[in-house]
């Protein structure tokens, strides 16, 4: 995969009202079957590990958002240490499930690699989210002891297969992300 500079813009202000609606809607989302929570108007749907994903790349450039912003983060952390305390087996569940379903759709979009590089290679910054989220559930699903060998194990794969198609290069994502994501965890950002 060739990509020279992010295809997709950061939008910060965007970003933070995401995490917020998401920390919000999560006590009935975790106990609810759906994997996808609804969202209002065009923030993408609700899931545990899109939540994690941008608790964690807005608390590390923090510095970068505005007091009322700050807060809007700090909130949604209190609020998703609460739902991670008081619906525990829920969370885990959500963790599991989600788990499974972006490690899925990561490797569906890996098998459809031979047949049109040059559009995986385009499509990669945006589909690296999903590998992104999987960082995020991998990191939540080990500090609650529910990471399985199994788990590790078929995502090494999936990693694997994404090494074959790549070789390093320069961070594909918006430059003000970089501060939340170093090169040795998040190799996978930092590739052509």
């Amino acid at each position: 995969m060739a990509i020279a500079q992010p295809v997709t813009r950061y939008d910060l202000d965007r970003d933070v009202r995401t995490v917020e609606a998401m920390a919000t809607r999560l006590t009935p989302y975790v106990y609810e079957n759906e994997l996808y929570g609804p969202m209002p108007g065009d923030l993408p749907k609700l899931t545990v590990g899109g939540l994690l994903m941008r608790a964690h790349r807005l608390s590390a450039i923090s510095g970068a958002l505005v007091s009322n912003q700050q807060e809007a983060v700090k909130t949604a952390q209190q609020q998703l240490d609460a739902v991670r305390r008081e619906w525990t087996v829920a969370y885990e569940g959500k963790i599991t499930r989600e788990y499974q379903a972006r490690l899925t759709a990561f490797n569906q979009f890996l098998n459809e690699y031979p047949d049109s590089p040059r559009s995986a290679a385009e499509n990669y910054p945006s589909n690296a989210e999903k590998r992104v989220i999987l960082e995020a559930l991998t990191d939540e699903a080990e500090s609650l002891n529910v990471l399985t060998a199994d788990m590790k194990n078929a995502l090494g794969a999936t990693d694997n297969k994404l090494r074959r198609y790549t070789q390093p290069g320069p961070f594909i994502w918006d430059d003000r992300l970089r501060p939340a994501y170093s090169q040795d965890k998040y190799w996978f950002l930092y590739i052509k």
